[in-house]
């Protein structure tokens, strides 16, 4: 993604050319003059420490996790300073970008700066959300990969269902040295709504198509309808697991919700148009 700006509620916010978000400038929404107070308050948040551990253990091997409890303690304890480029040096994260000077300011990978949005205004985050997806996929049209942008439709919201997981998971899970992805119920998850949405699981729908790459799944291959409404269910279900409903409550309202959205939004001209569009570049 080249270097370009947001604008969401009117707040102009800076992507730079790794497709990292400003949050320097999202905490403008909350303090004009002093955007660092704000960020370096959300570090000392213990849900965010918890969601930047896991983040950075999925896409960081050289991430300190032996370092973590003891940079915990830092943030709980007021007289110490804690700033992004603190943990950035002390745990050799990659998730932040720090850079000082008048044109510098805190950047985030989007999965990161959704968790600040969240924490700072979940109604913010929904707007910057959908903001940035557009972007990627225009973006993705630019470059002519047809299954990201099918991807970017639901990627960003399933970083919000992904936040509400970890938040619902009891810290001593998150540090433990088993493979997150057998502690946290991500497939689960995933696999309800794909029921739900498409009638197959991930897994039946593999064994169904033995024929297709095996880098692809079904929401490739999705029409733009199902991935719509599959985007919108993921952040009901992340709402949902917020709200602490059980995974069958979750399970019925969830259905419930995708039998209400489907006749309404396949009569949508908006949807029709981009399927249309879908279509003629054979996605």
């Amino acid at each position: 993604m080249s270097k370009q700006k947001l604008t969401v509620e009117g707040l102009a916010i800076s992507i730079n050319k790794d497709g990292f978000i400003s949050l320097t400038d999202i905490a403008k929404r909350s303090s004009e003059s002093k955007p660092a107070f704000t960020i370096q308050n959300w570090l000392r948040n213990q849900s965010t420490l918890s969601f930047l551990m896991t983040w950075e253990k999925v896409h960081n091997e050289n991430f300190k996790v032996g370092q973590m409890p003891y940079f915990i303690q830092e943030a709980i304890d007021n007289r110490k300073s804690i700033t992004p480029q603190k943990f950035i040096d002390e745990m050799n994260a990659v998730g932040l970008i720090s850079k000082p000077g008048r044109n510098g300011g805190t950047f985030a990978h989007s999965d990161i700066a959704l968790d600040f949005c969240r924490w700072l205004s979940p109604e913010f985050s929904v707007y910057l959300n959908k903001e940035f997806q557009r972007l990627k996929a225009e973006e993705h049209l630019r470059l002519g990969d047809p299954f990201n942008i099918k991807r970017s439709l639901t990627s960003g919201n399933y970083s919000l269902l992904v936040t509400s997981i970890i938040a619902q998971t009891d810290e001593r899970l998150l540090t433990h040295p088993q493979p997150y992805k057998k502690r946290l119920p991500l497939a689960s998850e995933s696999d309800m709504l794909n029921k739900i949405v498409f009638g197959n699981t991930a897994k039946e729908w593999r064994l169904h198509n033995t024929d297709k790459p095996t880098n692809r799944n079904q929401r490739d291959y999705a029409s733009i309808l199902d991935l719509v409404i599959l985007n919108n269910l993921e952040f009901l279900d992340a709402m949902l697991l917020r709200w602490d409903l059980n995974k069958e409550e979750r399970k019925n309202i969830l259905a419930e919700s995708y039998s209400f959205q489907y006749p309404v939004l396949k009569g949508s001209k908006t949807i029709r148009k981009m399927q249309e569009i879908a279509d003629r570049m054979n996605l």
